[in-house]
């Protein structure tokens, strides 16, 4: 899986990431995937970055918080909303996430321009404990 995002990434073909990630989620993307993963989130050629942000929801790596956040605040033309739908799967991907890091850029979110974003953010820090369960990270007491 991993040759063929990075084939699919080199290409710059919309449709190779899409065969490529399919495959990927299909059998159950894994952390090896997360370089490839966070490197298509930015990129603003393809036409899969839902289904990007979701897989990294999954997996809750740390080391895409700047992306998510930087995702989340980037205007996407090349979807109908302009990337609402894709702000808000980032921002549950950051609060599933749950580190510290990770609640700082929620927190930073709350300051987009786009208010729609930062109600985003809102709704998942006034959840931040009542969804502590979905959490990777659990900071001590």
């Amino acid at each position: 899986m991993k040759e063929e995002l990075r084939i699919a990434i080199a290409s710059k073909d919309p449709d190779a990431v899409e065969e490529a990630l399919t495959a990927a989620i299909t059998n159950s993307a894994t952390d090896e995937l997360v370089p490839e993963l966070i490197e298509l989130l930015c990129l603003s050629w393809h036409y899969r970055h839902e289904d990007v942000a979701l897989t990294i929801q999954k997996l809750r790596p740390r080391e895409a918080i700047p992306a998510l956040k930087d995702t989340a605040l980037r205007n996407h033309p090349q979807y109908y909303d302009n990337g609402l739908a894709l702000a808000r799967k980032c921002t549950w991907a950051l609060a599933d996430i749950g580190t510290t890091e990770a609640l700082e850029a929620l927190k930073e979110l709350l300051a987009s321009p786009n208010t729609r974003i930062a109600e985003f953010a809102r709704k998942r820090l006034r959840n931040w404990e009542a969804e502590s369960h979905r959490k990777d990270y659990v900071p001590p007491k």
